[in-house]
């Protein structure tokens, strides 16, 4: 029998599956979240906790292959209670793949997170490993978050993961010997901001179909920049509309917001701030639901979200130093709004804009900086 090593931090502690891990392994493993995002047989039976722990994980550690271990915690009286399990997968030629889950009651509490620090320092460590792969069942944001944390970089390459028999969908990204286990880049958490008679809020799975509604808009189309916004708008074909906004977010890269009514929360608009790793700056866009324009909602929207690009990172704000934006000239209400809300015309591009009657327009640029707001 191969012994399994001991890890500590002091509060988490990585250790050999034992007899007694059978039932907290039934319990994770036939919980709604964990079925819905892992490759876990679907029913899972008291027969599969025990072979997992009489079998597959010890050997795992017989072939040296598959490197599983338990994780506790000190409960409340000083008992090592079992939290999930964390693990690396050889893959060879020094790869190797990581694995966790958190039992339920264990989520939110920085567990996992230790236990995996614990686990790829003994990896990279003790085992030689040049590098750790990661992959997630797209849209499961809280181990993404996690692997964000451990300082996997998420790109936007195109990735699968088998699931029960199935292709779905998946996240991936490699961690390499040497690199530090922290952050690579910001995750932006959209604040809900509340000012001026307007409420922004991340955008919401319930905003979609508003969302698609503003984008068929005739008026809309007809000022679009290019094709893709141009091109039919339903939720087969954008199904991801409010989830790519999370992913902007997640890669440091944009916040975006609903403009909510703030007596029904209904979407009435959109408010985003884009390339928010360049320079301290960022450009800004907006749209508008056809029954929400010509009430000042969306100028209104758009000085709550310069207002919090201005105030500094440490007070809770983005920090920035300048916000630009740009609209077609021929956008007479975009141009309007952005001089509204304080941003000043610095000049135009010419015949840059295609527009829907097949006509070309000017592009006029605004900008405003940090110290010029107020």
């Amino acid at each position: 029998m191969t012994r399994v090593p001991t890890l500590t931090d002091g509060v988490v502690t990585l250790r050999g599956h034992t007899e007694d891990d059978v039932p907290a392994v039934l319990e994770q493993c036939t919980d709604p979240v964990m079925q819905a995002w892992t490759t876990v047989p679907v029913p899972y039976t008291l027969d599969d906790a025990k072979t997992f722990v009489r079998h597959l994980v010890p050997g795992g550690w017989e072939a040296d292959a598959d490197w599983g271990f338990a994780v506790t915690t000190p409960d409340a009286d000083g008992t090592e209670r079992f939290a999930g399990g964390v693990g690396l997968v050889d893959r060879g030629a020094g790869l190797a793949e990581i694995g966790y889950a958190t039992s339920p009651w264990a989520r939110g509490r920085g567990i996992t997170e230790r236990a995996c620090r614990l686990l790829l320092r003994w990896g990279f460590e003790e085992r030689g490993l040049a590098a750790v792969d990661w992959t997630a069942k797209k849209w499961n944001w809280p181990s993404r978050r996690l692997a964000w944390r451990l300082g996997f970089d998420v790109g936007q390459e195109r990735w699968w993961m088998q699931q029960r028999g199935a292709l779905v969908p998946a996240w991936h990204a490699t961690l390499a010997r040497g690199e530090e286990l922290a952050p690579r880049h910001p995750w932006y958490d959209v604040p809900v901001l509340r000012d001026q008679g307007v409420v922004l809020r991340p955008p919401a799975d319930a905003d979609l179909p508003r969302m698609l509604e503003c984008l068929a808009d005739p008026s809309m189309q007809h000022v679009s920049e290019g094709p893709r916004e141009r091109a039919p708008h339903t939720a087969e074909r954008w199904p991801d509309l409010v989830e790519e906004r999370r992913e902007w977010a997640a890669r440091g890269e944009a916040v975006a917001w609903t403009v909510a009514d703030p007596d029904t929360d209904v979407h009435l608009g959109l408010v985003q701030l884009y390339h928010l790793h360049h320079r301290r700056q960022a450009e800004l866009g907006f749209w508008a639901h056809p029954d929400a324009r010509g009430r000042g909602l969306t100028t209104r929207g758009v000085r709550v979200a310069l207002r919090h690009a201005f105030v500094p990172w440490d007070d809770g704000g983005l920090g920035l130093r300048r916000v630009h934006a740009h609209a077609a000239s021929a956008n007479a209400a975009s141009c309007r709004v952005l001089a509204a809300a304080g941003l000043r015309e610095t000049g135009a591009t010419r015949s840059e804009v295609l527009l829907g009657d097949g006509t070309w327009s000017d592009t006029t640029r605004f900008d405003l900086l940090a110290q010029e707001w107020g």
